[in-house]
């Protein structure tokens, strides 16, 4: 791939540091730190890789291209480019390395400004690859990471709340353990939610459409298609937004998503009192379903329906009864089993205590043996 938005790198001479990245990780970075300070042209990293390869499916080849380039954006002294064993149709390590090494000429021609080639050092830390590359007459330097710095992506993969400070930004989303509250309305979610994060010190969604419908001082009967599709992307961009911050150490909780927002779509939807079409709620459906596939749910604490619905003057009292919030519940159900997460459920039954107990219990043990 020669794809890149870095500037062509100028100097006498440049480091080389190459890897899967699966994640990228701060013992890589003590790699490419070295080879970008020993070098006064700066460092190209090479994003290897091959499909089906031991960053799928949390992290594709293309994937991984992308959040390394996206952590290196803003350093002119970085240039990254990448080879797929599979796109150029070479074996994998070791029967390619004359083709990865025509493929890395290429790239080599493209990512430097200057009439003289520079000087070029590799640095790695793995012997085999040292040795390789000297039987090949090119400069290398062998760096003993492990002795510095203990690290490798494995033990990342295995556990990744216990090495959270040695991952990446870019690449802490994809690690990030994401738990989504869901229920009908006034079963404490929301407290729950909130509670949880705090108790965890972990960031936290809120009911986006909530604040929503303070601002435009609308009521829940007087909904319409428009104001779905806004809850829709309210939602999943918050709950976006939280899961990327520095906040997030591994852990996020959701009080909503869009798999909550299609349920009252649909049930509204059915409500002649209700402003909402059947027609819009077919759109809605669409894009609800899309949103949640991109979602990245791993665990799902469903509370059933329970005890009084709460009057707070804010929810639609025509839904409250224990009937309508049941039917409610099942079709929350119905959603969550379209979207491929059943195997994430664990549905609550108890008091407000004893499922706080439980989620806790399940959050410790992650934190403990990871997800």
């Amino acid at each position: 791939m020669l794809h890149s938005y870095q500037k062509p790198l100028k100097g006498n001479s440049v480091g080389i540091v190459f890897g899967s990245f699966a994640p990228l990780h701060q013992g890589h970075l003590d790699l490419i730190m070295q080879a970008k300070k020993e070098n006064d042209g700066g460092c190209i990293v090479i994003v290897c890789g091959y499909n089906g390869d031991k960053g799928e499916p949390l992290m594709p080849h293309n994937k991984r291209y992308r959040y390394v380039r996206e952590f290196f954006s803003d350093d002119d002294l970085v240039a990254v480019y990448a080879i797929n064993d599979t796109e150029i149709g070479i074996d994998n390590y070791p029967n390619g390395w004359n083709g990865w090494m025509r493929e890395f000429e290429t790239i080599f021609a493209k990512a430097i400004d200057s009439d003289i080639p520079p000087r070029r050092v590799w640095y790695v830390g793995d012997e085999i690859y040292y040795n390789d590359l000297r039987d090949r007459s090119e400069d290398a330097v062998l760096v003993d990471r492990q002795a510095t710095n203990p690290i490798c992506a494995t033990m990342i993969r295995d556990n990744p709340i216990a090495h959270w400070d040695k991952i990446t930004f870019p690449f802490r989303r994809v690690f990030s353990t994401n738990i989504l509250i869901c229920g009908t309305a006034s079963e404490g979610k929301s407290v729950m939610t909130a509670d949880l994060g705090k108790y965890f010190n972990a960031p936290y969604s809120w009911e986006w459409a909530r604040d929503y419908m303070k601002e435009s001082c609308v009521s829940d009967w007087e909904l319409d298609g428009t104001d779905y599709m806004a809850f829709l992307e309210g939602q999943y961009n918050l709950n976006k937004r939280l899961i990327n911050s520095p906040g997030n150490h591994g852990v996020f909780f959701a009080d909503s998503d869009a798999l909550v927002t299609r349920m009252y779509a649909e049930y509204y939807a059915k409500d002649e009192s209700c402003a909402l079409t059947q027609a819009e709620f077919e759109k809605i459906a669409v894009m609800a379903d899309e949103l949640a596939s991109k979602s990245k749910w791993d665990r799902i604490y469903l509370l059933c329906p329970h005890g009084v619905f709460v009057d707070d003057h804010e929810r639609f009292m025509a839904h409250s009864g224990m009937k309508e919030r049941q039917e409610l519940f099942e079709i929350l159900c119905a959603n969550i089993k379209r979207s491929g997460n059943w195997d994430k459920v664990t549905i609550l039954d108890g008091g407000y205590w004893n499922n706080f107990k439980k989620i806790v219990e399940d959050v410790k043990e992650i934190m403990r043996y990871g997800s």
